[in-house]
């Protein structure tokens, strides 16, 4: 499989460790892509509330220009994933919009490029038993939840999750990198996106709700795929302090640097020193606690070993003697 991989503004500049910390777990993978050659913005939010055939076609140069890589793009920021894939689905199945569209390109796109969400790729592509088995540090004690927010897992028809309101591809992803995914009912619930900006009195209430409700399900870090969401819950997360009267120090960690620590690379490889909460100390705690707990079975392991050998060597002399 030949992979394109689109990274979209934000990842290209204020999301950087997003982009660095997938790349890096790709490569840890085995996943080879290729960047998108020539690749625009996707229009986002904005474009497709204004024109709807000009919002498509600034998604269709995108699938284009990937068809040159291959028939599968990689799309990691939510955003970006739903028009892409919005796009994907009304052209491919319309000669007459795909039609339409091609007349405002350039050049007329006339591949099947499939779009896929950095879960749905790892769990499709990659599979929870090769993400187990490529483990290298032990992060059992590090307890998370996964934050979904609006875009990455509904429509459940469109992100292929299980369901609307509780999906669980991130769930099993974290799962399978032996990180402690705890439960709770906010996954879906919105951190304010873009609203934060002409009301933000909105904005720090719900996005001060999911940190609140983070913690009550026994999480110590937050774990998102979504750039606003990140903004929203770490770099404002002292402006929410500020504004409700809290002292949340939660760390919001992108999926993919999650996963990169798992799988072995360094708080460097993973720009953990990006993040606005620092989650360097709890990573450290985290690991130290599952090194001590791995050290003191290997202790009973060998005492127990120990006695048995004894019983067995004593019951040897007896039955000499």
């Amino acid at each position: 499989m030949s992979l394109a991989y689109y990274p979209g503004c934000s990842l290209r500049h204020s999301s950087a460790e997003f982009d660095r910390s997938t790349r890096r777990v790709l490569a840890v993978l085995g996943v080879e892509y290729e960047d998108v050659p020539d690749w625009t913005c996707c229009g986002s939010t904005p474009a497709h509330m204004m024109d709807h055939l000009l919002a498509q076609a600034l998604a269709a140069r995108n699938l284009r220009q990937a068809s040159e890589v291959g028939d599968e793009l990689l799309a990691p920021c939510p955003s970006c994933y739903q028009r892409e894939k919005n796009a994907e689905i009304e052209i491919h199945k319309s000669d007459e919009f795909r039609a339409e569209v091609n007349e405002v390109l350039d050049k007329p796109y006339t591949g099947h490029v499939v779009v896929y969400a950095l879960p749905e790729f790892l769990i499709k592509f990659v599979g929870e038993e090769k993400i187990a088995s490529s483990v290298k540090t032990d992060l059992s004690q590090l307890r998370v939840v996964p934050y979904y927010g609006c875009l990455l897992g509904r429509p459940s028809e469109l992100t292929g999750e299980c369901d609307n309101e509780q999906p669980m591809m991130m769930d099993l992803i974290l799962q399978a990198a032996g990180v402690d995914v705890k439960w709770w009912n906010y996954k879906t619930e919105c951190c304010g996106a873009s609203v934060g900006m002409p009301k933000m009195e909105i904005q720090r209430r719900l996005s001060g709700k999911i940190l609140d409700q983070a913690l009550a399900a026994g999480a110590d870090a937050i774990v998102v795929c979504c750039p606003l969401c990140h903004v929203n819950l770490d770099l404002k997360q002292a402006q929410i302090n500020h504004y409700l009267g809290t002292n949340y120090e939660v760390p919001i960690l992108y999926l993919s640097q999650v996963l990169g620590l798992a799988l072995g690379l360094s708080a460097d490889d993973v720009m953990l020193n990006k993040n606005v909460v620092d989650p360097e100390p709890l990573v450290k705690k985290a690991i130290a606690a599952a090194e001590a707990i791995s050290a003191e079975e290997q202790r009973k392991a060998a005492e127990k070993a120990a006695k048995s050998a004894a019983r067995e060597k004593a019951a040897d002399v007896e039955a000499k003697s």
